[in-house]
């Protein structure tokens, strides 16, 4: 007889801290924080509640847990920094094309739990600094006169396509943004990219 590892879940095959917070982002993201409670996650993830309580403390932990699996958009790590920056929009532009986006989770997040010191509220806190960051960096990488200012453009352009996208159900904004940005990196950079 095989021993079952009680650690994995036996259908998803996955450890069941993943299982159960994949289980709890896709309901969160889908129907809201506030109005599914953890027996619900319980259930769908077909674990008990004292399971679910062994790996997540807390729904707040569980929240937290869940936001960090929630769907993202994979930002390019490989050519030039300019390429990059075009391919974090491309990126954009294919993962609402591909996926059955409904708005950022980040926002999400934001909106439901106004208390800035949970948990959930934290990471989103650290996602929107290091995709900042990730910004900065390029912008820095390409000799932009104001990496600063070059990092804040880019960011707030994403964002607000992202945003306008998913309102209008078209990649249309995501587009006109991918556009924008080629404009302010030829303004804001002084030579070829």
């Amino acid at each position: 007889m095989q021993a079952v590892d009680v650690n994995v879940h036996p259908r998803s095959g996955r450890p069941l801290a993943d299982h159960i917070a994949i289980v709890a982002a896709d309901l969160f993201y889908r129907e809201g924080i506030h109005l599914v409670g953890v027996d619900r996650v319980a259930a769908e993830a077909e674990v008990t509640k004292r399971t679910l309580y062994r790996h997540f403390r807390s729904k707040d932990a569980l929240v937290a847990a869940a936001l960090r699996r929630s769907p993202k958009i994979r930002f390019p790590r490989e050519g030039t920094p300019y390429a990059q920056i075009i391919g974090a929009f491309r990126a954009m532009i294919a993962f609402l094309e591909e996926s059955a986006y409904r708005g950022c989770p980040w926002i999400i997040v934001a909106a439901e739990l106004t208390d800035p010191r949970h948990p959930a509220r934290i990471i989103v806190n650290d996602l929107v600094g290091k995709r900042r960051q990730w910004w900065y960096d390029r912008a820095v990488e390409t000799g932009a006169a104001h990496p600063d200012l070059l990092a804040e453009q880019l960011d707030v352009l994403f964002d607000g396509a992202l945003a306008n996208s998913t309102k209008r159900g078209v990649t249309t904004p995501a587009e006109a943004a991918l556009a924008a940005a080629e404009a302010l990196l030829h303004a804001a950079v002084p030579v070829a990219c």
